[in-house]
């Protein structure tokens, strides 16, 4: 029987101080796309829960801002490390350059008493993988935002390839650690020695010059418990952001900030003061960043254990909190229940379920039909984890009407024609909280005839404008009367945002009829 002890086997993100990026994330080449490695599921061998039977890993291709997750590769932890080298790969660590669908994986292990580096390419956006070399001792790699381009480093010296790994030439100077920037050369690092001061090193010539500017107290601390500070470049020159943990007792408070001047002034994104750090993976939460290439973009992830009973063990649930405006707006946050079935596919799941609050005490579901060859007999929805309904529906939406005050999470379960039924689609929720002004406000606004034809009438008392949006939420245009023709639309579902003079808003769904 297999066993291993969870918390020696992994731990799940280091981030960087020496010359590697040691991430289990990675920003892919596109914006909106992002790459994780990490733990899919767990199954006990014994009612003890460190004890595993079955422990299985996967590369995930995260794209749309976080709405879509896909496994592109997954290995069973237990897999033989001492077989001919090339036939197993664990992915520890991901890197990207700047070509779509390139992916590297690094992974460090200890075999006769030493220690080996492998690395390994991907060109299929991580399904497929060949392992480019492995040496003796611990290597750092660091990739560049070029194509093919990825540097070598470790205790004999310093190397170059141009060629995806495939050859390393050896270079005459250092090359600095962290994250690579908008230049070929150009690279940020940081570092913090508690309680002393911590500081940002910035290169455009890997290392031969670089400035080193200190980042206030307030911003960066040093690890704590092997996290460390680190650094990630923005969308623009000059731009980057750290995060760091900062001791917060009885747990650990996590922040993110960001600059616009290369690290000259910084202020904070993202802000958690409870961060319950484990030396596991699971039992509270872990935590990730990564910067896009959209500027102003960036993403907190967040990784949580889903308790399992037949068989008795564990899954990853993923959340993807999708930030724009340099932390100004939240734009959503999706979750992806991971299960060990997760990787069907034989019959696919909704992978972009979204929605809206919308009369205040209403929620609208949106998603699309899976791109499947597969022909859908219908959905079924669930609310925090109760069927909501008890026939399939054959829309792509659904309003969950009159809701009382509370916290609510759906998601939708795809059934096929051929008998299949599909897993969990992600996650979505929402909160409604309603004062009691907020309600009679409500009960006053009337938008009418509804539906429509022709044109439709808006009564509401301090009227200012009104945002008219379609079903998949674009905004269509803004009228500042209380009439709206509506003959040009198109039938169907839309939504009618009003605003009064004290920027209060109510939305109100419309039905226009051809």
């Amino acid at each position: 029987m297999k066993k291993i002890l969870f918390f020696l086997i992994f731990c799940f993100t280091t981030s960087l101080i020496t010359n590697a990026q040691n991430r289990a994330i990675a920003r892919g080449a596109e914006p909106g796309e992002l790459y994780l490695t990490t733990f899919w599921y767990g199954i006990y061998s014994s009612w003890d829960r460190h004890d595993y039977n079955t422990l299985r890993t996967a590369v995930y291709h995260i794209t749309e801002n976080g709405k879509k997750v896909t496994i592109q590769y997954d290995a069973d932890y237990f897999a033989d490390y001492y077989t001919t080298p090339g036939s197993v790969i664990q992915p520890q660590y991901l890197l990207a350059d700047a070509t779509p669908g390139v992916l590297y994986a690094k992974r460090v292990y200890t075999k006769n008493y030493y220690d080996y580096t492998q690395l390994w390419v991907s060109f299929d956006y991580g399904r497929n993988w060949v392992m480019r070399e492995e040496n003796i001792g611990t290597k750092g790699y660091f990739s560049a935002n070029v194509e093919g381009l990825i540097y070598r480093t470790g205790f004999d010296g310093y190397y170059k390839s141009k060629d995806y790994g495939a050859n390393f030439n050896i270079l005459e100077i250092g090359i600095p650690g962290g994250e690579p920037g908008l230049q070929e050369k150009e690279a940020f690092g940081t570092n913090a020695y508690s309680p002393y001061q911590g500081r940002l090193l910035h290169t455009y010539d890997l290392l031969v010059t670089y400035t080193e500017i200190p980042i206030d107290s307030q911003f960066i601390f040093g690890q704590i418990g092997g996290l460390f500070p680190d650094a990630y470049r923005g969308g623009k020159e000059g731009e980057v952001y750290i995060h760091s943990w900062f001791p917060e007792y009885p747990g650990l408070s996590y922040k993110a900030s960001f600059s616009a001047d290369t690290g000259h002034t910084f202020r904070h994104v993202y802000v958690n003061e409870n961060y319950q750090w484990q030396n596991s993976l699971f039992d509270k939460q872990q935590l990730l960043f990564m910067s896009d290439r959209e500027p102003g973009v960036f993403y907190i992830l967040n990784l949580l254990e889903e308790k399992d009973t037949d068989p008795w063990g564990w899954h990853l649930k993923l959340c993807v909190h999708y930030y724009r405006d340099y932390g100004e707006t939240l734009v959503d946050i999706y979750c992806h229940d991971i299960n060990k079935d997760y990787k069907n596919e034989d019959c696919e799941p909704v992978n972009d379920l979204t929605s809206e609050i919308i009369n205040n005490n209403s929620i609208f579901l949106i998603w699309t039909e899976p791109e499947e060859n597969l022909q859908v007999e219908g959905y079924k929805i669930f609310r925090n984890d109760a069927l909501l309904t008890e026939h399939l529906i054959t829309n792509t939406f659904y309003l969950d009407e009159n809701l009382p005050n509370g916290n609510y999470e759906y998601f939708v379960i795809t059934h096929y024609t051929n008998g299949c039924i599909s897993n969990t689609s992600n996650h979505v929720e929402e909160t409604i909280d309603l004062g009691i002004d907020e309600i009679e406000e409500m009960k006053k606004i009337v938008v009418y005839p509804n539906p429509a034809f022709t044109t439709i009438t808006i009564e509401a008392s301090h009227f200012i404008k009104v945002e008219i949006y379609n079903f998949v939420g674009q905004l269509i245009e803004i009228k500042s009367t209380k009439t709206v023709d509506v003959s040009s639309y198109n039938s169907g579902i839309y939504f009618f945002k009003i605003f009064d003079t004290n920027n209060n808003t109510v939305t109100k769904r419309v039905v226009v009829l051809r």
